[in-house]
């Protein structure tokens, strides 16, 4: 069998292992730094009203210190949403990458379609922002004033990404605005406010697998400590599954490919997940669950990576 199908039917008998810790509280979109002997846990307030990210802290992944503020929007900025905080390590500072929609109105650029059936009514401003800070704890500050992709797309769900020492941020152009969303990549300058290439395309949702929908979500990557390969998880939503995480690979470990043919990883109604080494070295993947407001909370699973696939582990 090939290395396709073997990840393939690891994923599938997977889906229904049950998560090794969770919240009690409402969380989407999960982010865990692990950081000076604790677990660093960043989030928004979910979906709407937002105005900026909070953190909590951890030292075994079930208690958690009260919420923090990390970060407030800028006072130029009249945000309606606030999404999916990221925050990475890379050249002695801490970033974080994190999506706001803002009010339209006079001096807020306008998203025009830029996909077939799109109509404009319903499109708002919607980017990734990084901003940085010298402690995880923050204050972060803008890098700029504005997202660092093109300010004219409609983007959303930004990650790090490094190869061969070069940064890149990884993004999501949204459906609602191209019809068919995509993964997209490019490299950041030094002080991470813009690219130094355009863009590159890496998938669309629609060519995923049978059934997949239009939506990109929550790209994120892991690269095998046993092989070398590079793994990409992502959220869609499947016909007849819901709100799903999928997973492909690149077997020469560059993000250009060339990439598997996508496999369920997780599709029981959760996603927009990352994975991260714990305190006791063990691979973990966190997500949240159920998709559906005010419920979602966050999971946590163990996650085997044999060198050719990625399997949520099932509980003993």
């Amino acid at each position: 069998m090939n290395s396709v199908k073997t990840m393939a039917a690891a994923c599938l008998c997977a889906v229904a292992a049950a998560a090794g810790a969770e919240s009690d509280f409402r969380i989407r979109d999960p982010f865990v730094l692990v950081h000076g002997g604790e677990y660093w846990l960043y989030s928004a307030k979910a979906w709407y009203g937002g105005k900026g990210v909070f953190v909590r802290r951890s030292a075994d992944l079930a208690d958690w210190t009260p919420m923090k503020v990390a970060m407030n929007v800028p006072k130029s900025v009249s945000p309606t949403a606030v999404w999916a905080p990221e925050v990475h390590t890379f050249g002695g500072k801490f970033w974080l990458f994190t999506t706001i929609t803002e009010k339209k109105g006079e001096g807020v650029r306008k998203m025009q379609p830029m996909g077939k059936g799109v109509k404009p009514g319903g499109l708002v401003p919607r980017g990734v922002w990084v901003f940085s800070s010298e402690s995880p704890a923050g204050p972060f500050k803008a890098v700029k004033d504005g997202p660092v992709p093109p300010p004219e797309w409609q983007t959303l769900d930004g990650t790090l990404y490094v190869e061969d020492g070069t940064p890149y941020m990884v993004f999501c152009h949204e459906w609602c605005q191209v019809g068919n969303g995509t993964i997209e990549y490019a490299p950041l300058a030094p002080d991470f406010a813009s690219f130094t290439a355009p863009p590159k395309r890496l998938l669309d949702a629609k060519s995923a697998m049978p059934g997949a929908g239009p939506v990109t979500d929550g790209p994120f990557f892991h690269r095998s400590a046993k092989s070398g390969r590079l793994y990409l998880v992502w959220s869609n939503m499947v016909e007849g599954r819901g709100y799903c995480v999928l997973v492909r690979s690149s077997p020469s470990g560059k993000i250009a490919g060339p990439w598997t043919k996508d496999a369920l990883l997780f599709d029981r109604d959760g996603g927009h997940c990352m994975i991260f080494t714990d305190l006791r070295g063990r691979l973990r993947l966190t997500l949240h669950q159920p998709n559906k407001g005010p419920l979602e909370r966050m999971k946590v699973f163990d996650l085997e990576d044999d060198g050719e696939n990625l399997r949520i582990v099932q509980p003993k």
